[in-house]
């Protein structure tokens, strides 16, 4: 039956499947929301523009901004769309991966992993380039195009990788479990999830990365004196080459224990008073006091159980929910599952997006008020957030809408509004 039609029966039971799905997702952000939640943060009204900005100054920024939104909206449903076409199309390719792989569901799930992030990678690369073109014409990507290439080479080996792995093994749990795959794959997710927060900064950072260490003894000094007032152990301080990349500048905690590193991007040492730095990797070293990167893991895993159910409700409605059974029909199901498994995680994926920006801007907000009361300097904090504007084509006051939609952070201005309140009594 074509992967468009209902399966006769199966619509009732999908539905009751995917009612408990979204329901236990609720209950879950609620309870989240209640026990991995910023604390200590004062309700901070955002500074006015005009006290801290020159409008005309913004005009530039806004039209840059602009082209961003606007490609940034075009492409937040892409993925999905592209993967929910190539389920819609599975009758044309699935006989020829059924053959490659013999019949083997396992083979099968990888070769279809693989293809997912090649056929995903070059729908979405017309408006890579358009995003790379756009920030070479502003002048905040300075990446020459070869070094660019190669760094899309790189991220599509990795992910080819990645996605043939988990469509083997998604594969596999299909074929073998009909009834109950979603269980485990829910349990796989959540340890990766949990498994990329803390190795990607490890793993994968220094393939696209080059660090060296801080030649500047003082401002190292002081960085480390920051890291202990925030009880983070640190063993150095680094820089990277971000200025090969792009003008925009920022700093990160990276490593585990007392092998961390904190790492300025060149571009912040270059452009920015030191001051102004420690104020950057005192919100750094918050989110690191605060166990962000845990906290977050633990959101994303936590929604895996339910979202992994509704996304087995979606492949029972398609497809119904027997046993595949052996041979080239029962691999060519499996697939057909698998297609349906990934296109319906890219839609949950992108219609629960504001969730986790929702998520990011708490914890970030959390990280800004705990940097000012680290680095004990507003002054720097406000004199930042000015600097980041003029360097990276900020917009201090973005619309609702793109700060509901993509907004990790709170808004410059809501930023400067925190660090008034800190120079004015807050603590």
């Amino acid at each position: 039956m074509p992967i468009g039609g209902l399966p006769g029966g199966h619509g009732g039971r999908a539905a009751g499947i995917a009612a408990i799905a979204v329901v236990g997702a609720g209950g879950i952000v609620a309870l989240l929301r209640w026990r991995l939640w910023s604390s200590g943060v004062p309700d901070v009204d955002p500074a006015p523009l005009t006290d801290w900005f020159d409008p005309a100054e913004l005009a530039g920024n806004r039209e840059y901004r602009r082209g961003v939104w606007t490609m940034a909206a075009i492409g937040a449903p892409l993925g999905a769309a592209t993967l929910v076409g190539v389920a819609l199309l599975g009758g044309r390719w699935r006989p020829t991966v059924v053959r490659a792989a013999r019949a083997r569901p396992w083979r099968a799930g990888l070769i279809t992993g693989a293809g997912l992030a090649v056929v995903t990678t070059a729908v979405a690369l017309p408006l890579s380039v358009a995003r790379y073109a756009w920030g070479r014409d502003y002048g905040i990507v300075t990446q020459p195009v070869p070094a660019w290439l190669l760094d899309l080479a790189k991220g599509l080996g990795i992910s080819i990788v990645l996605t043939g792995a988990l469509g083997a093994g998604a594969a596999a749990l299909i074929a073998r479990l009909p009834r109950a795959w979603w269980v485990v794959l829910a349990g796989f997710v959540g340890a990766f999830v949990y498994l990329m927060s803390l190795l990607s900064p490890i793993v994968l950072e220094p393939i696209f990365q080059r660090t060296e260490p801080l030649r500047d003894p003082a401002l190292s000094a002081q960085i480390l004196e920051l890291a202990d007032r925030a009880g983070v152990e640190a063993e150095d301080v680094k820089v990277n080459d971000a200025s090969v990349r792009t003008t925009a500048a920022n700093a990160y905690v990276s490593g585990l224990g007392g092998s961390r590193h904190i790492v300025l991007y060149d571009t912040l040492l270059r452009d920015f008073p030191r001051d102004q730095v420690r104020m950057v990797v005192a919100h750094e070293l918050a989110h690191v006091e605060r166990r962000h990167v845990l906290k977050g893991s633990t959101w994303g895993a936590a929604l895996a159980v339910p979202g992994c159910l509704l996304v087995f409700a979606v492949v029972g409605w398609r497809t119904g929910f027997a046993h595949a059974g052996r041979g080239p029909e029962g691999c060519d199901l499996v697939v057909r599952r698998l297609a349906v498994t990934a296109a319906a995680a890219a839609v949950i994926s992108f219609a629960s997006a504001p969730l986790g920006t929702w998520v990011s801007r708490a914890f970030e907000r959390e990280a800004e008020w705990r940097g000012l009361q680290l680095s004990r300097d507003p002054e720097a904090a406000i004199g930042l957030q000015q600097g980041l504007v003029e360097r990276s084509l900020g917009v201090p006051d973005p619309p609702a809408p793109v700060s509901f939609w993509f907004g990790t952070h709170p808004t410059a201005l809501e930023r400067i509004g925190m660090a008034l309140r800190y120079r004015d009594g807050g603590s």
